[in-house]
């Protein structure tokens, strides 16, 4: 029994001390982008549990549609093996905020309520026809996971666009891995000008030492 205690407590300060070194780690290095005055930088906080740790987030000065356009920067919590399967997983949890755009368009208040809209209903990838697309395999949307550099070096990428009638869902997600971590990058948009405005941002990430 003494044995398995001691066993126990070793298990235990080996897991604080592993906690500590990750968070002192993270402490010494800084994410920075380049960031252009029309857009805004704050704070990244999950308010439900993930294998994610926020970093920051960056969007458009504040207008109607700037929640529905972010980039956001994470840290990976756990080791990644395969890179690009945890891309082509992940876009499963992206699916509840793809189904708040759903419920954007097909809002009362929505230009697309209008009836001059209804002839064209019926044609292809209509919104529940994607609806019923997403439900089957998200994956259709997206192009290939893709080996690509930025100015930190290499990195893992899916990119997908989901069609909403005569709009678009852009969604881009990046995995990197740098000084032993592995970083999440997301894009997500409606309005293509924007999503090559983030992307122009996303290339300029960076990772720098942080000297005390």
């Amino acid at each position: 029994m003494e044995k398995w205690f001691n066993l126990s407590n070793k298990i235990k300060l080996l897991t604080l001390f592993s906690i500590f070194l990750l968070a002192f780690k993270n402490n010494a290095l800084s994410q920075t982008f380049d960031i252009p005055d029309y857009l805004i930088e704050s704070p990244l906080i999950y308010s439900h549990e993930t294998n994610l740790k926020g970093i920051s987030k960056i969007t458009p000065i504040k207008d109607s549609f700037s929640k529905y356009t972010v980039l956001e920067l994470s840290l990976v919590k756990t080791n990644i093996n395969f890179p690009s399967k945890w891309l082509s997983d992940k876009i499963f949890d992206e699916l509840g905020d793809i189904a708040e755009t759903e419920r954007l368009i097909r809002s009362k208040d929505s230009p697309l309520s209008d009836p001059v809209f209804e002839q064209f209903k019926h044609l292809p990838f209509y919104i529940d026809d994607t609806l019923e697309q997403l439900a089957i395999n998200p994956l259709v949307f997206c192009n290939k996971v893709d080996m690509l550099y930025n100015a930190s070096g290499k990195f893992y990428e899916l990119n997908c666009t989901i069609p909403f009638g005569f709009f678009n869902k852009y969604l881009i997600m990046r995995l990197q891995y740098k000084e032993n971590l592995w970083y999440f990058t997301k894009i997500m948009t409606l309005n293509y000008n924007r999503l090559i405005e983030l992307i122009s941002v996303a290339e300029s990430f960076k990772i720098i030492k942080n000297v005390n």
